[in-house]
Order: structure tokens, then sequence, then C-alpha cells
């Protein structure tokens, strides 16, 4: 490898070195800056004012990520609660399910405790009252059917008998199947307007019971949506409050980003607050962890100085180098054109020996020319 190879691998390896030095100096400076920050020691009114927007920026970093942490807790709790609301509404359907055929039942019981001649409450009559009416009317159909079959008479009366007679079975049919349509609705109201316990130890205790139990957790259900509506508007309330704009994600990425430019700016501040100190500083400090800092600061310095001492000293060979390269191509010019000075030198006293030939002879030649003839 020739010289200049080797002196330009040196450059660009001291080039390195330094560059990474540098870079230690810089995070040392930071944790330097931190540690005077967090000892306290700030003596001069020179470092206070590099103290200052440490103390502005660490204060903003904490509100923001304890701004970031209630968000995102915040958050968490809307989509249990979203959750929750999901599964309170399944299991109310489930409940409406499960309280149709108990409806139905407890209308049929009670109307068999009716007809049985039992009143357990003071309500229940008004509470079939329904049913009662559907019951009568479906008796008044069934005995006009039965009527119209015992009727005898000619051909032609019984053809107009069996005609009526098919209209009263459809008449009996509708009643049927108003009065099945009412258990359900006469269920609801027993439930409504008769205690549970009344139905006790009767056959209609059961489905009493079952929709009881059914009203109280419908109950429970609709005091706990209640709640987890309040509780999501505390928590909308609270996210108008929080830094940024819009929904949760908007609001977070806004957190963040705020977050990444703010802590470079603290680093900024802790490594000015690091270098004024070990500028400003001249006694040794109390602490510990400065003195650290600050030895290996003075160290990494030390690296870099000889770093660049030995880069100085490289780059002044190489430009002694590039200057004697630059000598020796002018050397070199200076040579070639005195080559050709010489060489045209050589053709000029040729030539001029050649012109004073050229001019004796043309002055002999004038010498002997005849005279010229008049009129010529």
């Amino acid at each position: 490898m020739d010289e200049r190879k080797k002196l330009k691998k040196g450059i660009l390896t001291r080039d390195e070195a330094i560059a990474a030095e540098r870079e230690q100096e810089t995070i040392i400076l930071a944790n330097l800056g931190q540690s005077v920050y967090d000892s306290g020691l700030v003596e001069k009114k020179s470092l206070k004012k590099h103290h200052e927007p440490v103390g502005k920026i660490s204060d903003e970093i904490h509100n923001l990520e304890d701004s970031l942490r209630r968000l995102l807790a915040d958050d968490d709790k809307r989509n249990a609660f979203q959750e929750e609301t999901k599964t309170l509404k399944v299991e109310l359907r489930n409940i409406k399910n499960k309280e149709e055929p108990l409806f139905e039942e407890l209308g049929r019981t009670s109307w068999e405790l009716w007809n049985s001649g039992r009143s357990i409450h003071e309500g229940f009559k008004e509470a079939l009252e329904e049913v009662v009416k559907a019951e009568g009317r479906l008796h008044a159909a069934e005995d006009a059917v039965i009527r119209t079959e015992q009727d005898t008479g000619s051909k032609a009366a019984r053809l107009l008998i069996k005609g009526k007679a098919l209209l009263m079975a459809g008449r009996r049919k509708t009643a049927s199947t108003a009065l099945d349509r009412l258990w359900g609705r006469a269920g609801e109201k027993l439930i409504k307007d008769i205690p549970a316990e009344s139905f006790t130890n009767t056959p209609a205790a059961l489905p009493s019971s079952s929709l009881e139990a059914l009203r109280k957790r419908r109950e429970e259900i609709s005091l706990r949506e209640s709640e987890l509506k309040d509780e999501s508007s505390v928590l909308d309330a609270a996210l108008e409050e929080m830094p940024g704009k819009g929904g949760v994600k908007r609001r977070v990425i806004w957190i963040e980003t705020r977050l990444e430019t703010i802590h470079n700016n603290l680093d900024d501040a802790f490594r000015t607050l690091g270098k004024a100190w070990v500028d400003q500083s001249g006694k040794k400090s109390t602490d510990a962890l400065v003195e650290k800092w600050k030895k290996e600061w003075t160290e990494v310095n030390k690296r870099i100085s000889v770093l660049e001492a030995e880069q100085n000293a490289l780059s002044a060979h190489m430009e002694f180098l590039e200057s004697e390269e630059a000598r020796d191509t002018k050397a070199g010019q200076v040579g070639k054109l005195e080559e050709e000075v010489k060489s045209r030198q050589s053709v000029l006293k040729g030539l001029k020996k050649e012109l004073s030939a050229m001019e004796k002879k043309l002055a002999d030649e004038k010498e002997k020319l005849p005279v010229l003839p008049e009129g010529r």
C-alpha cells in the first residue's frame, strides 16, 4: 500500500473513531446533566437558566405520560362497558324468551285455581277478567254447537242446520284461539298485580317464582345498564379534557408523537446543562454520580483530543504529500515545456540561417539585375 493510501486510511479510521467518541460524549453529557438536575447542584445563576428548561420539559413529560396512562385505562374500561352492555342485552333477550312460556303457564294454572274456587288475592279476579270473558264466549260457542247438532227436521232443514253447525264450529275455534292467546297476557297481569308469595303452595307457585326471579334479574340488568351509561358519560367527559383532539386513537397518537419530540428536547436540555456544568464548575462535586459522569466526560475528551491530534498529523502529512505531488506535476509541466522550447529554438535557429542565406542571395541577384527598358 503506497503512502497516500496509508494516510487516507488512517484519516478515515480516526474520523470514525472521533464520531463514535462524540456520540459517547453526547450520552455522557446527557447523563451528567440529568445527574446535576437530580442532585439539585445548581448554585450559579448561569446554570439556573439551563436548569429551568429541564424542569418544564420534565413536568410536561410527566403530565403527558399520566394522561396517556389514564387515556388507555379509560379506553379499557369503555371497551369493558361495551362488552358488558352487549352481554346484558343478550341476557335480556334470553329472559324474554324464558318469560313467554312461563306467562302462559301462570295464566293457565291461575285459571285452574279460579275455576276450582280458590281466590288467592283480592286482585285475582280482575287479573283474570279477560280470560273469564273469553272462556265465557268459548262455552257459549260450544253450547251453540251442541244445540245445533241436536236439532232434527226435514232434509232441507238438516242442510241448513249443517251449515249453521259449521258456522258455530268456526266461532268455537275462534273463541278457543282467542282464549289461548290470552294466557300469556293474563300471566303478565297476574305477576304484575299479585305478589309472588300469594301463589305459595299452589300449582302456580313454580312459574310465579321463576317469573319473579326473572323480573328481579331484569331490574338488576336495567340498573346496571343505567350505571354503565352514566360511567360511560363520565369517561366521555374525561376524554374531552385529555390532550389532543378527536377520539381515543387520535389522542394516543398525538401524545406519543409529542412525547417522542419532547424526550429529544429533554436530552438536548440535559446535554446543555451537563456542558454548562463542566465548563463552569471548577471544584469537585459532592455528588458521586455527578463526579462519575464528569470523570467519564474528561476521559472521552482526552481520547478525542488524542484522536484529533493524530488526525491533524495525518492530515498535515497528507497535505504535504499532496503538495509534493502538485509540485512534481508542475515540474513535469515545466520540463515538458522546456523541451518544447529547446526543440522550437533549434528549429528557429535553422530557419534564421535559411532566411539569412535567402536574403544574401536576393541581394546578390538584385545587384546583377539588368536595367529595365524605357516605356516598359
